[in-house]
C-alpha cells in the first residue's frame, strides 16, 4: 500500500514540491546578477534565447524571452564573457533551475560598443562599405533631396549653402527626426521613399543627403542602425552622409557614396560655385571666339592659296592634258595591236608551210603512192599479202583497186 500522510510526515506530489521551491528562488531571489561565460546558445522560433552560463566549476541554465531580448543591443554567441540580470526560477516540466534573464551585458565592453562592432562587421561582409560600388556626383546637378529634421539648424544651414552656391538647383526636404527611440526607422523610412520616387521616374534626384547637426554618441546613434545602412545601400540614386562634425564618424559614412564632414560641407561637396562656373565660362567663350577667329584666318588662307593654283584659274587646260594624252595612248594602243596582228600572220604562214612540207599529198603529188588493204593497214611489205588479195593504192589524185596475181 502508498505511504499515507501523517502528521510526522508530509508527503508532496513532484509538481507541489516544485513549484514550493520555484516559489521559494522566486521570492528570495527576485533579482540576481551572474557572470559568466555562455555557451550553447540557442534562438529559438519563438524568439526566445537559451543557453547556459558557466564558469570554472558550476554552471546554470538560462532563458532571455524575446521582449527583453529586444533590448540586448548586441549578438550573444558562444564564449562570449556576460554579465546578466535577472531571476531565479525552475521550469516545472523539467524541473531544472535556471535563470530568467532581464538584462545582458558583454563584460569589459559596453552593449552599444560590442553591437556597433558586430553591425560594422556584419555590413563588412555583406559589401556595404566596399569603394567599387559607391557612385560618383552629379557636376551639375538639378535636384537634391534632403533628409533630416525640419526643426534643426542644419537645414537652414544646408539651404541657405544651397542658395548662395547653386541657387539653380531645386531642393526637396523629407523631414523625420534624427534622434530617439524610432528616429533611426523614420529616417530610412524617408530615403525609401526618396529611392523610390527616383526609381519610378516620378521625381529624379542627383543626390540625396542625409544628416543632421552635431551631438551626443547618444544624439547621432540612429545614423549607426542597420535599418539606415539598408535604406542607404539600396537607395537608387547616390547618397551624401553629413552626420554631427569633423569628428563624428557613423555607419551613414561608411556606407553612403560620399561622406561630408558637416551638414554645409555636404552642400559644398555636391555644388559647384555658381560665380567660378560663370567666371570659367566666360573664359571658356572667349577662348572659343579665339580659336574660331584662328580657324577661319587659316581657313580664308587656304582658300586664297588654292585659289591661285592652275587648275583653279585655266579649268579646261588640265582637261585639255589629259584629252591629249588619251589620244596618244589610243595611237600607241592602235600600232601595238596592228604590229601584234601582223606578227601572228606571219607565224601563221610560217607554220602552214612546214605543215605542207610535211603533209602526205605534197609527197603523193611528187609520183609517190600508198597502199592499203581494204581494211585500211599500210602495206610496207609484199610478203604481207598474197595473190588474190585485193589492195588499194592512193595516188596524187585519186585511188586505184586492184588485185595481187603474184609477190
Amino acid at each position: 500500500m502508498p505511504p499515507t500522510a501523517t502528521p510526522e510526515r508530509e508527503v508532496l506530489s513532484v509538481n507541489t514540491l516544485v513549484n514550493r521551491a520555484r516559489g521559494h528562488l522566486e521570492t528570495n531571489f527576485q533579482t540576481v546578477w551572474v557572470e559568466g561565460e555562455i555557451t550553447g546558445f540557442k534562438k529559438h522560433s519563438s524568439g526566445h534565447w537559451y543557453f547556459t552560463l558557466k564558469d570554472e566549476r558550476a554552471q546554470i541554465r538560462a532563458m532571455c524571452s524575446s521582449g527583453a531580448n529586444r533590448r540586448v543591443r548586441f549578438d550573444p554567441a558562444d564564449g562570449m564573457q556576460v554579465i546578466a540580470r535577472g531571476r531565479l526560477t525552475i521550469f516545472p516540466a523539467q524541473g531544472s533551475f535556471q535563470i530568467d534573464v532581464e538584462q545582458l551585458e558583454p563584460k569589459g565592453l559596453g552593449s552599444e560598443e560590442l553591437a556597433l562592432r558586430q553591425l560594422k562587421e556584419k555590413l563588412r561582409k555583406q559589401g556595404y562599405f566596399a569603394p567599387q560600388r559607391k557612385r560618383p556626383l552629379q557636376r551639375w546637378p538639378r535636384r537634391a533631396a534632403i533628409v533630416t529634421s525640419a526643426k534643426g539648424a542644419a537645414i537652414h544651414d544646408m539651404l541657405r549653402q544651397f542658395a548662395i552656391r547653386w541657387p539653380f538647383c531645386e531642393v526637396v526636404l523629407r523631414p523625420c527626426r534624427v534622434q530617439g527611440e524610432g528616429s533611426g526607422d523614420e529616417i530610412a523610412g524617408c530615403i525609401r521613399m526618396v529611392s523610390e520616387l527616383h526609381r519610378t521616374k516620378k521625381l529624379q534626384f542627383h543626390a540625396v543627403i542625409v544628416g543632421r547637426g552635431g551631438g551626443s554618441a547618444e544624439d547621432l546613434k540612429a545614423f549607426n542602425e542597420e535599418a539606415v545602412a539598408d535604406a542607404i545601400f539600396h537607395c537608387s540614386c547616390p547618397v551624401i552622409s553629413a552626420v554631427g562634425h569633423e569628428a563624428d564618424w557613423t555607419i551613414a559614412d561608411e556606407v553612403a557614396d560620399a561622406r561630408a564632414s558637416t551638414p554645409t560641407n555636404a552642400v559644398t561637396l555636391f555644388t559647384p560655385l555658381h560665380t567660378d562656373v560663370r567666371r570659367n565660362l566666360s573664359e571658356y567663350h572667349a577662348r572659343l571666339r579665339e580659336n574660331m577667329y584662328r580657324r577661319l584666318q587659316f581657313a580664308r588662307q587656304e582658300v586664297e592659296h588654292r585659289a591661285m593654283r592652275p587648275v583653279l584659274k585655266q579649268p579646261l587646260r588640265r582637261l585639255r592634258e589629259f584629252e591629249q594624252r588619251l589620244d596618244d595612248i589610243a595611237d600607241r594602243l592602235e600600232r601595238a595591236v596592228a604590229n601584234r596582228l601582223r606578227k601572228s600572220d606571219e607565224s601563221v604562214a610560217a607554220l602552214a608551210a612546214r605543215l605542207e612540207s610535211l603533209s602526205p599529198l605534197n609527197i603523193l603529188s611528187r609520183g609517190y603512192s600508198l597502199t592499203r588493204t581494204p581494211g585500211g593497214t599500210l602495206l610496207r611489205d609484199a610478203a604481207a599479202v598474197r595473190p588474190g588479195e585485193v589492195i588499194v593504192t592512193r595516188l596524187a589524185n585519186g585511188e586505184l583497186t586492184s588485185r595481187v596475181e603474184a609477190t
